[in-house]
């Protein structure tokens, strides 16, 4: 990181691009946050995944929706990368494994072999745990879900680069439908929404898939520990440190108000940004937009 960096604000918004929050939840919190960028003049699609353990307005990012909604993690996370976030799409992991279903399967190359001992799996009949040799595998939904969500025996940072492979073998499989099968990507979008939170119109859906289904994509871009987080356990604050403020949005109003922090758990496994909030808005902008 350079000594000096620009300041970059929250919040902003960027002509002739989409930012859009494709997140994935488990029981009541989100487990999976990725921003999905789409900048029209240059055609092409930027993926980055924000880890679920980054430690904001004190408590991790995920936690913001099952307190507080999607509004109020939507404005975290415009704080956090810089970015309005314009739509969200939040689906469940049966969803999931419905849409990867509905296209017969989807073909993924694991660039090194997935191993998890705890990772219980039951497939024609029998018990197992999770293995997949690297290189090509066809997956089915089922299949799917389980790489996009193993996580024990390799890292967050790893999970998320290959839950953008599955996006992206999900695009390609997709791509390959033409006009004449809007019918039938109609249907798709129509059983997936049943189990999926988004503030997009089916129409807006079918408009902006048929609008960038051939944009290039950028994948693999993590926020971690390698580039501009740092992982730290956390510790009561000091008796003489400054109390933290947190703050949340009302409901279905762009009024934000304080409220008491979330109790600290001494211990916790968090990430925090190695400078400040403003050098992890920086580092966001010289992905999307450099």
């Amino acid at each position: 990181m350079p000594e000096s960096i620009e300041t970059v604000h929250p919040n902003r918004t960027i002509p002739d691009t989409l930012t859009v929050l494709v997140a994935g939840k488990h029981g009541g919190n989100v487990d999976t946050m990725i921003l999905v960028q789409v900048n029209m003049p240059k055609k092409q699609i930027t993926m980055l995944s924000v880890p679920r353990d980054i430690f904001f307005n004190g408590r991790k990012i995920n936690s913001a929706y099952h307190y507080y909604g999607m509004d109020e993690l939507k404005r975290e996370l415009a704080i956090i990368t810089g970015y309005n976030i314009d739509y969200y799409i939040l689906i469940d992991m049966y969803a999931f494994i419905g849409v990867v279903d509905l296209i017969n399967g989807i073909d993924v190359y694991l660039q090194e072999p997935l191993i998890d001992p705890s990772y219980k799996t039951f497939d024609y009949g029998e018990w197992g745990t999770l293995y997949y040799a690297k290189g090509w595998h066809h997956l089915s939904g089922k299949q799917a879900l389980r790489v996009a969500r193993s996580r024990n025996y390799s890292s967050d940072f790893s999970r998320a680069k290959r839950q953008h492979t599955i996006l992206l073998a999900i695009r390609n499989k997709l791509k390959k439908f033409s006009i004449g099968d809007a019918g039938k990507i109609s249907k798709i979008i129509r059983i997936a929404t049943k189990r999926t939170e988004t503030d997009m119109s089916l129409k807006e859906i079918l408009s902006y898939y048929l609008r960038f289904k051939d944009y290039t994509i950028r994948k693999g871009y993590v926020l971690s520990t390698a580039n501009i987080l740092k992982s730290v356990s956390q510790t009561l604050p000091d008796a003489d440190e400054e109390p933290e403020k947190c703050y949340k949005q009302i409901p279905g109003s762009k009024r934000v108000i304080q409220i008491q922090c979330a109790p600290v758990f001494r211990g916790q496994y968090i990430l925090l940004p190695r400078k400040d909030w403003n050098a992890v808005r920086w580092y966001v902008k010289s992905i999307f937009e450099n």
